[in-house]
């Protein structure tokens, strides 16, 4: 029995460590899974996500869709313009570049900054030539989101139609293959996976200002903003882009 004893009590402790072990080393790959991975992950479609990755940047959309193709993806010009035109990917990688530096600000109060790479609006409007009644464009996105911005909104500085973010091509979940980058506007003002640019006369509102208190404008104003690189520690901003 003193022998047994001393088996089980030996038993038990190795036991013990080995079950702390696989507690923490379980933990560790859970952790590890996180950080590369979200609920789209491994599927045909993207969607609204803060998992993994995207802790550093959230992604929303409108609704869940299906990953675009960009071997196939067009971006169609339409409405109210001279020369509507049907452009690929690679057509547009080959307009006249810009990169820039600017945060993107969401109405829930965070921000993330990025490096985006795209072109100004007027190398589209310099092909397509827009008719002088044409006020402004209606986007129409992938998942379904459309949103319309002002031509004299569209026009202004470090306003881009990019198609790289941080050296690379945008990710699915973050608007492939192309995407409106206004730093001035909140994010709702920026729409992704763009399908679509309709030149109108008249303005209109986009999904957003339709359903909830969101002013068709956009524009940031002053108030709070919780930078996600920062831990999201509070800071005032004074409206419009934010500069830091």
């Amino acid at each position: 029995m003193r022998q047994f004893g001393k088996l089980t009590r030996r038993l038990f402790i190795k036991g013990g460590i080995w079950s702390t072990a696989l507690f923490f080393w379980n933990l560790f790959r859970g952790l590890t899974k996180a950080e590369a991975t979200d609920s789209f992950s491994g599927t045909d479609f993207v969607g609204k996500t803060r998992e993994g990755k995207h802790r550093s940047f959230y992604i929303n959309f409108w609704k869940p869709m299906r990953r675009i193709n960009g071997k196939t993806w067009t971006l169609k010009i339409s409405g109210l313009c001279e020369s509507p035109t049907t452009f690929t990917l690679t057509d547009l990688k080959n307009l006249p570049a810009q990169s820039q530096s600017s945060r993107l600000k969401c109405v829930e109060c965070w921000s993330a900054r990025a490096e985006w790479r795209g072109f100004s609006i007027k190398e589209l409007e310099k092909v397509i030539r827009p008719h002088a009644s044409a006020r402004g464009v209606v986007f129409h996105c992938g998942d379904e989101y459309k949103e319309y911005l002002s031509r004299e909104a569209l026009t202004q500085d470090r306003v881009l139609l990019v198609h790289s973010m941080n050296g690379k091509l945008l990710s699915d979940a973050h608007g492939f293959p192309l995407r409106l980058i206004a730093p001035s506007k909140y994010g709702y003002k920026n729409p992704k996976a763009i399908l679509e640019m309709e030149y109108v006369a008249e303005q209109q509102s986009g999904t957003w200002s339709k359903i909830g208190p969101y002013s068709p404008d956009g524009t940031i104003l002053p108030g709070g903003d919780h930078p996600l690189e920062y831990d999201k520690q509070p800071r005032r901003i004074s409206g419009g882009e934010i500069p830091y």
